[in-house]
């Protein structure tokens, strides 16, 4: 049997290969090949948009948990920008929910139907905590993201953090319901993904290699590429789950931009309206703080966000709550305690 050192060794070679087969050497060239991808495919955008930006994030944090059940909190906020100025910001109340492993859930149904006046069609029913919590966070985007569609003017553009489908079946109407009214009132909208699992060639990623390739090209930024164009090029098995609402593109906004990122269009848009949206968001990229990444974004995340400090705020106002009830700290401790909490003290 080998000792311990070299087993660990041995893992860390193991899966250092293993992302050097997700990126192997020639990612870029094989890219090519398969995607048939080349200069003409990388289309420029200017960066200039005479409307106004709205961005929509949430944010959600378990705050405690029994095992049997969580306690978590959830909100969304909007940053709507015209040019360099906020001309609105808002932030939903902050909802502190059950999120229950198993069948049902009390609080997301109530949730939902004060969020959009009927009752989800699909019950919360995941045993994860924390995506019970992000799937309620969601509904909070959703609502958000409608009420600002009602109100925006022609022309404006509404941009979620994340992607156009949905982790539970009870958004899918939601989701078609906000296209349907941004498409009613001549809104465009658009998602913006920090993060994709979006793949290609049995488990390549997307984005290195679609920036890679434009690279080679000597594409000047900004640009954006329509990645879904190419037919078989997408692991569909990866992004299928739910139906396809948008096209997909890989986008670098800015030619100071650390990387490009994913983002999700409405399929049934013409060139004109993904050239204008791509516009919007180059135009809105040039923050020094995290350049590339729409700034809109970035206010809505930092706003909405649930730090530390929220989180032990919200922890020891439901202790004086459970106190005011007649329980002790014993109860608690006998509810929540956590013998990690007792580990990290040595």
């Amino acid at each position: 049997m080998m000792d311990r050192k070299t087993h660990y060794q041995d893992a860390i070679r193991r899966i250092a290969g293993r992302i050097r087969e997700c990126a192997p050497e020639d990612l870029v060239e094989r890219f090519s090949v398969c995607s048939g991808f080349d200069a003409g495919s990388y289309r420029p955008c200017h960066p200039s948009f005479d409307g106004a930006v709205c961005a929509v994030d949430g944010s959600n944090a378990i705050i405690l948990d029994a095992g049997s059940f969580a306690v978590a909190a959830a909100r969304a906020s909007v940053s709507v920008y015209a040019g360099d100025m906020r001309i609105r910001c808002r932030t939903t109340p902050l909802e502190i929910i059950t999120v229950n492993p198993g069948a049902g859930n009390e609080d997301f149904d109530a949730l939902f139907h004060d969020c959009f006046r009927h009752p989800p069609k699909v019950p919360l029913n995941h045993d994860d905590p924390t995506r019970n919590a992000a799937v309620i966070r969601d509904t909070l985007e959703y609502w958000a993201a409608m009420e600002m569609a009602a109100e925006l003017d022609t022309g404006d553009l509404i941009v979620l953090d994340g992607t156009l489908q949905v982790r539970h079946a009870s958004h899918d109407e939601v989701i078609e319901s906000l296209l349907n009214l941004c498409n009613l009132r001549g809104i465009l909208i658009a998602a913006v993904t920090k993060r994709t699992s979006l793949t290609w060639g049995s488990g390549h990623p997307i984005v290195p290699a679609a920036e890679g390739l434009a690279r080679d090209l000597d594409i000047p930024e900004p640009w954006y590429l329509c990645v879904s164009t190419a037919e078989g090029l997408i692991d569909r098995e990866e992004t299928h789950r739910w139906k396809q609402r948008g096209g997909q593109y890989v986008a670098r906004m800015h030619p100071r931009a650390q990387r490009a990122f994913k983002v999700e269009i409405p399929k049934y848009y013409n060139p004109e309206m993904v050239g204008r949206v791509f516009s919007a968001l180059a135009c809105y990229a040039g923050d020094g703080r995290v350049t590339g990444y729409p700034y809109p974004l970035l206010d809505a995340h930092l706003t909405t966000k649930i730090g530390i400090d929220a989180v032990e705020q919200i922890r020891q106002e439901i202790i004086r709550g459970m106190d005011s009830l007649g329980m002790s700290l014993a109860d608690y401790t006998g509810i929540f305690g956590d013998y990690h909490d007792e580990f990290d003290r040595y």
